[in-house]
């Protein structure tokens, strides 16, 4: 089920609210979480029921590996290995069905067994664990949380009284993040499929305005999920981890995976890079400790070579600003003071950080294009349209993407469509936009923690409701449910 859906918002949601609160109101806890369990997989078998076989036998195989290692802890690496046999089965063996949200649920349950081996559970029984592993916000798309911070909030949440002032500001999360998918995201991604489906066709112009309407449909696509998710779940008295903290204004790559997909960023630290040996063991090894955890973070994503490039394209970018960062340290201390930074060059300063942003952004940019492109050919099919220099009109075709309805009608009433240029508007208007909302607006999470319960951010929250619900016969599914 999809969260920008009228069967979520008028049929499942209402219907998970008055039976999880109405069971906390009789004072039965175990009534309130075998709600929620039972909801969230009606959640996610809604679309396709085959999901739920998969789901179910996961999580019946993982339990029965938590109740083996309570006797004996040598069955972890098994119990892992399974795990990863098969997700690789079902993603990278060609198989005709793909379960959906398999590598979420794959990482939920490896986190729960090694937790488990490191004694961190000991309490824990399968209705613990069956709300960790299906709980419906995080089941599908993330954000990736880890057991011990499910269980001890679960026990709060399913006593604690209605916080109305919480559900209130997890309801304002719900409705930002469900515009910025469906009033951004989507409209963005139509002209992005247009132009990878039209390569041939594209200038230099349109091939930019294609890559940069991806980066940014990604961004308002995931994060906006990930705001309905902890929206969501904060109604029912539960927080998320949160998943995105301004990636797009990072001034270099360190930063920007301090800011994008931080839930995966920490699982693959946590599980994969200090196992490996972390930082612990010099410096020749870190880095490559740091490639290991991107070439697979680039195959987590995919089977596709394109998402190998990706990762190693962040990876080598990754190392080699750790490698300067490093020879920076070193030469500090070795003069051993501290650098002063005097008031004449902070002008200069705040410029160099503008062109360090500009650069990290172009790069992320670049990077995404092998991340969307079907193949490397595609990909490199994109950049020859860049680097061609054919600087022409631009593709009707892919500026009509952005001409919404709700606004061309008022383009046309005010006659502003008799303007040769008029059919650009709308997306230079929406471009513009979604490029100021990424660098100078605070993020949805921020903005949902600082409203107060008033007339106009009620009234402003519901015409963005109104209006995303008005849309929903235009939206697809997210991007990362195909991871």
């Amino acid at each position: 089920m999809l969260f920008n859906s009228y069967a979520f918002v008028f049929l499942f949601f209402p219907v998970c609210l008055i039976l999880f609160y109405g069971s906390k109101r009789a004072g039965k806890a175990r009534t309130g979480r075998a709600a929620l369990i039972l909801l969230s997989l009606w959640f996610y078998g809604f679309v396709n029921p085959d999901n739920l076989p998969v789901l179910l036998g996961s999580m019946a195989v993982n339990y029965g590996i938590w109740l083996l290692m309570k006797r004996s802890r040598v069955f972890l690496w098994p119990g892992i290995g399974v795990n990863l046999l098969a997700l690789f089965f079902f993603k990278y063996t060609g198989s005709a069905f793909v379960p959906l949200g398999i590598s979420f649920f794959t990482f939920s349950q490896i986190a729960f067994l090694v937790e488990g081996y490191k004694g961190k559970l000991k309490n824990t029984g399968f209705g613990d664990y069956a709300l960790y592993i299906t709980f419906f916000p995080k089941l599908i798309q993330g954000p990736i949380a880890f057991p011990e911070e499910m269980e001890e909030q679960a026990g709060r949440a399913l006593r604690a009284p209605l916080d109305w002032e919480g559900f209130y500001r997890g309801l304002c999360l719900f409705i930002l993040g469900l515009s910025k998918k469906v009033l951004l995201a989507d409209v963005l991604g139509g002209a992005v499929d247009q132009g990878y489906g039209n390569l041939a066709a594209l200038n230099s112009w349109d091939s930019l305005i294609v890559m940069l309407s991806y980066t940014l449909q990604i961004y308002f696509d995931f994060s906006g999920y990930c705001d309905m998710a902890q929206g969501t779940a904060r109604m029912l008295g539960f927080s998320l981890p949160v998943n995105f903290d301004s990636p797009y204004r990072a001034a270099n790559i360190i930063e920007f995976w301090k800011g994008w997909h931080m839930t995966l960023t920490r699982f693959f630290t946590r599980y994969l890079y200090i196992p490996l040996g972390g930082s612990r063991r010099g410096r020749a090894r870190t880095y490559g400790n740091i490639l290991i955890v991107f070439l697979v973070s680039g195959i987590w994503h995919g089977a596709g070579l394109s998402f190998v490039v990706w990762g190693m394209l962040h990876g080598v970018l990754y190392v080699v600003t750790r490698w300067r960062m490093d020879v920076k340290k070193d030469r500090k201390e070795a003069l051993g003071r501290s650098k002063v930074q005097e008031p004449g060059k902070r002008l200069l300063e705040g410029g160099k950080h503008a062109l360090c942003v500009a650069a990290t952004f172009l790069y992320v940019n670049a990077a995404w294009v092998f991340f969307r492109a079907p193949s490397l050919k595609e990909a490199f099919r994109l950049f020859s349209g860049i680097f061609s220099f054919r600087f022409g009109g631009i593709n009707r075709e892919l500026a009509g993407c952005f001409n919404l309805d709700e606004f061309w009608y008022v383009i046309k009433v005010l006659h502003i469509d008799r303007w040769q240029y008029a059919h650009y508007i709308l997306m230079a208007v929406i471009l513009a936009a979604a490029v100021c909302l990424v660098f100078f607006a605070e993020t949805a999470a921020a903005a949902a923690e600082r409203v107060r319960p008033c007339a106009f951010h009620a009234a402003v929250m519901a015409v963005l409701l109104v209006w995303c619900i008005l849309t929903f016969s235009n939206v697809s599914s997210f991007i990362y449910f195909n991871f």
